[in-house]
């Protein structure tokens, strides 16, 4: 018998949520992220609540859990500037009121930079400003943390970090987790290539960050060398990664609990289709 994995991809929403509801259907998705506004923008259109309403039900129905929506890109947690800081703090804000009115149970966002003052730096910035949002937002959907591909000065690059920003956050332990990225994960620096690999990885993670922490995985392979530091996504089974790193993931027990998201490249119903197929081949 097939092993039971939450198993879905990133879906785009800019030709109407109803015709992101049919491609999930037709897809059979078990889990989706979206944008709920424009990833490049401060500001996204107001929140349309009769749409928003026919999503959540659609989803329900169709037994999609967890929806996700992954944050603007914009968003920088660890940034020193206050103005930059305080944009932050009310893009995640705002985030998390208009995933709410999706259905989706978490936000999905990259920690940011210190922009060279340092990691502890960065990382108190990132615990603070956490903790004011978590404390102001309503409603109950959770901040993910996405483990970063590293270079610059990007925290998250290390699981020591996000572990201490969790660990300086117990009061928001419902309310706050980890997005385990492959590809990330392997550009910057952890071997997650193979199942050797990815199984000693995935030790040394729920070593250090508890795995009911950690909610969701985004499934992506990679053309990056290991520790490149870049974010490259490419065809599931294609890259470093390759097939056997992702049958490990998909069938290690401490994770079976996450969403299994597909943020590769291409169309939907084309790339996405086949991106799909080899997954679920692999339970």
């Amino acid at each position: 018998m097939a092993l039971e994995r939450r198993i879905g991809m990133h879906m785009r929403t800019g030709r109407g949520l109803d015709k992101a509801v049919e491609t999930i259907k037709a897809l059979q998705l078990k889990a989706v992220q979206i944008f709920t506004g424009n990833p490049s923008a401060w500001r996204s259109a107001p929140v349309d609540a009769q749409a928003t309403a026919q999503f959540r039900k659609a989803l329900e129905e169709l037994d999609v859990q967890p929806a996700m929506a992954h944050a603007m890109y914009l968003i920088n947690l660890a940034s020193p500037n206050p103005n930059f800081q305080k944009k932050s703090r009310e893009a995640l804000a705002a985030e998390l009121t208009r995933a709410e009115s999706y259905g989706c149970r978490y936000v999905v966002t990259h920690v940011g930079s210190h922009m060279g003052d340092g990691a502890q730096l960065g990382i108190d910035r990132v615990v603070a400003t956490l903790d004011q949002v978590l404390s102001s937002a309503g409603g109950s959907t959770a901040c993910l943390l996405e483990t970063s591909a590293g270079g610059g000065a990007y925290v998250g690059a290390s699981f020591d970090d996000l572990a201490q920003i969790l660990g300086r956050l117990p009061q928001h332990a419902e309310r706050l987790g980890v997005c385990f990225d492959t590809a990330h994960a392997y550009a910057s620096g952890y071997n997650v290539a193979g199942a050797d690999g990815m199984r000693t990885t995935l030790d040394k993670l729920t070593s250090i960050i508890p795995a009911r922490r950690i909610r969701a995985c985004h499934c992506n392979d990679t053309s990056v060398t290991l520790g490149g530091k870049a974010d490259r996504h490419t065809k599931i089974g294609t890259g470093n990664v390759g097939l056997e790193g992702f049958r490990a993931l998909l069938h290690y027990k401490a994770l079976a609990h996450c969403a299994f998201i597909l943020e590769t490249p291409g169309d939907e119903m084309l790339e996405g289709q086949e991106n799909l197929n080899a997954l679920r081949s692999l339970l």
